[in-house]
């Protein structure tokens, strides 16, 4: 009997795994209870530490005033959201789903003890069975049956809502120029929750591709959660602001664990936060340098001063949304001679992520490739187009964050295309031209000579993916060509976004404004106002796109799943709108100011438009109706194949 055959059924493949390695009128082996007690509890206790909800943290924010009570609410809503979807999708469907017969099978063999069974299926790692287990064997008999391991990603999806509160308010923390808030100082305060942390966490446990996933037994939701846990540690570390090693060892196992979920995970806990350890050391440790030379004149004299700029620390790494095309060069080119310079104090700082990839570099050799079964399915190959589909999936997905920018962005397009023409503004159109013609270019050449279409993607048609190539690229040679473009404009526009904050609807959004002909600076108290919010800056966007390009470009198969984390990590460092609240409504409740009435009111206004970015609210309900209309399609729209009649296939992410 061949394993991993959907058609044999899930509960024969068990037995015939079982029997396979069992000797005759041996049973298997039952679970050791105390062992599997004591690792959940070891494990639960970690990382019930590291939530919002952790005791301590709680009673010292109840004391200190800063507590949020919205934050009950959230979670309840989330784990009241989740739960009903994963008890409906466990009603219609009781029995494993696609590549369900693979994942629970292996899961019941790990808390029967069966530890000797593997299905050559399946192509990631056995973390997911081993949390199973452990959380599992506290309920036996019935630990391990399908509802229970579906319930479990219910548990996985809390802990990421979590892990994407937290890393929210570091990444806004670290944000700040002036370091009047720094890391350590928000972790001593108990790390306050604001109202942008609590929403922004919850829209990203509410992203379809998660909360979808979230009531099936798939990968995906465990291993997100872990990364952004291992991303937590990273934004947290003790030594990171102190400019020492301190909080480093616990890097590696948590990557390691990571890596237990999934092999990709590599990019993300190994390249995308080596390459920002680096940066952040390189930053903590430069050394302020004057020339002492006459200004340069020349080209010449130009490059030797920056030399001896980046090579005293003093890399180029400007705001996004002051950055051009050249300053993404200049920064790449700044962290290389920075490196160079820096090659002891360097290997201090990065050895956990050295050590991850030379685990997984093990790993492979031992193995013989990254995927552990059912290799001839999965070979690695380049696949470049993958970094052009990403760019439409996040602006369907973030429409709400995307449209208002793009609306203020053709605005002051429009204003600025009303100026007559003069020398300078002639120049910046030509350039602007060439970067768009050679950028289009290189993307119509991908399209031609490296569009792969995986046999798996026109197999079935239970994946919203099979009907996206089957109506847009295989509708007509000339569609693929004609999409070029519209990558291109989802691409900028999400880069955009990530630039901000943006002030929809003002003729100052742009960096500078022209008047009388001549390029004019943005007002001072604008350029402060920028400054205080902060944002991401070139080299993140550099590794985001190298670590998102190294975990995309080598898989064939075009799945929304692969691009979870890099929306995730994406959504995180968006910045909000800046806030025209003058204070908070439970600072105003401490001063004791207003009637009740009054203070209805004014929550209302902080947390819907002057406190609070009003994106997202819109990014929640479309959230909620995408979820809705995918769970409503998956529940009640199923179909049957000809060749299986009375078994109904349903549509899915």
């Amino acid at each position: 009997m061949p394993c991993g055959d959907p058609v044999v059924g899930w509960r024969a493949q068990l037995d015939w795994q079982g029997r396979a390695r069992v000797a005759p009128g041996v049973p298997p082996a039952m679970p050791n209870a105390n062992l599997y007690n004591a690792g959940l509890w070891i494990v639960g206790g970690l990382v019930t530490a590291d939530s919002p909800l952790y005791p301590v943290r709680v009673l010292y924010s109840l004391v200190n005033g800063s507590f949020n009570f919205t934050l009950i609410l959230v979670y309840f809503g989330i784990y009241y959201l989740a739960s009903i979807w994963a008890s409906q999708v466990t009603k219609a469907v009781p029995d494993p789903y696609l590549d369900e017969i693979f994942h629970i099978p292996q899961a019941q063999a790990y808390c029967s003890g069966r530890f000797d069974v593997w299905d050559p299926k399946l192509t990631t790692p056995p973390g997911l069975y081993f949390i199973s287990t452990l959380i599992g064997s506290q309920y036996s008999p019935h630990g391990c049956r399908v509802s229970s391991l579906r319930f479990h990603n219910v548990l996985a999806l809390l802990f990421l809502l979590s892990y994407a509160i937290d890393c929210r308010g570091l990444i806004a923390v670290a944000w700040r120029r002036d370091r009047n808030e720094p890391v350590r100082k928000w972790i001593r305060d108990a790390r306050p929750i604001s109202a942008d942390m609590l929403h922004t966490g919850a829209n990203i446990a509410l992203f379809p591709l998660l909360f979808f996933f979230s009531g099936l037994y798939y990968t995906d939701v465990l291993s997100t959660s872990v990364v952004l846990g291992m991303y937590r540690l990273f934004l947290e570390r003790k030594g990171a602001r102190a400019n020492s090693a301190a909080g480093l060892v616990w890097l590696y196992p948590v990557g390691l664990i990571s890596l237990a979920m999934r092999q990709t995970n590599i990019f993300w806990v190994a390249v995308f936060m080596g390459a920002l350890e680096l940066v952040r050391t390189i930053t903590a440790n430069k050394v302020d340098f004057t020339s002492g030379q006459p200004t340069p004149r020349t080209w010449k004299h130009v490059a030797i001063e920056k030399f001896q700029q980046y090579s005293h620390g003093n890399i180029h790494d400007i705001a996004l949304k002051n950055a051009g095309v050249i300053d993404f060069i200049l920064c790449a080119i700044s962290i290389m001679v920075a490196a160079i310079f820096y090659p002891s104090l360097i290997l201090t700082r990065l050895w956990p992520y050295v050590l991850l990839l030379a685990s997984f570099a093990g790993f492979v050799v031992w193995n013989g490739g990254v995927v552990l079964g059912d290799k001839s399915n999965h070979v690695a190959t380049v696949h470049l187009p993958q970094m052009l589909y990403i760019w439409p999936l996040v602006t369907f997905f973030s429409a709400p964050l995307i449209i208002p920018i793009g609306i203020s962005f053709l605005r002051n397009l429009a204003s600025l295309l009303l100026i007559p023409l003069f020398p300078r503004l002639v120049q910046k159109y030509l350039l602007i031209s060439s970067y768009t013609a050679i950028a289009l270019a290189a993307t119509l050449l991908v399209i031609k000579y490296n569009t792969i279409i995986h046999p798996f993607t026109l197999a079935d048609n239970r994946h919203y993916m099979f009907y996206v190539f089957r109506y847009t690229i295989l509708q007509h040679p000339l569609v693929r060509y004609v999409l070029g473009p519209i990558y291109l404009i989802c691409a900028y526009l999400v880069y955009l976004t990530l630039g901000g904050p943006w002030r929809p609807g003002s003729s100052l959004v742009l960096q500078t404004k022209i008047l009388n002909g001549t390029i004019q600076r943005q007002p001072e108290h604008l350029e402060k106002e920028d400054s205080e919010q902060g944002g991401p800056t070139t080299s993140f966007l550099i590794t985001l796109l190298a670590t998102t390009a190294l975990s995309l470009i080598t898989a064939p198969l075009v799945e929304p799943r692969y691009f979870i984390i890099p929306w995730v990590i994406w959504r995180l460092n968006v910045p909000s709108l800046p806030s025209h609240a003058t204070s908070s409504p439970a600072k105003q409740r401490q001063k004791g100011v207003g009637r009740p009435s009054d203070r209805v009111v004014e929550f209302i206004r902080y947390w819907g438009w002057e406190g609070h970015d009003y994106r997202l609210w819109l990014e929640t309900a479309w959230f909620l109706l995408i979820n809705l209309v995918t769970g409503y399609v998956f529940l009640y729209r199923g179909f049957e194949w000809p060749q299986e009649p009375g078994m109904v296939q349903r549509f899915m992410w």
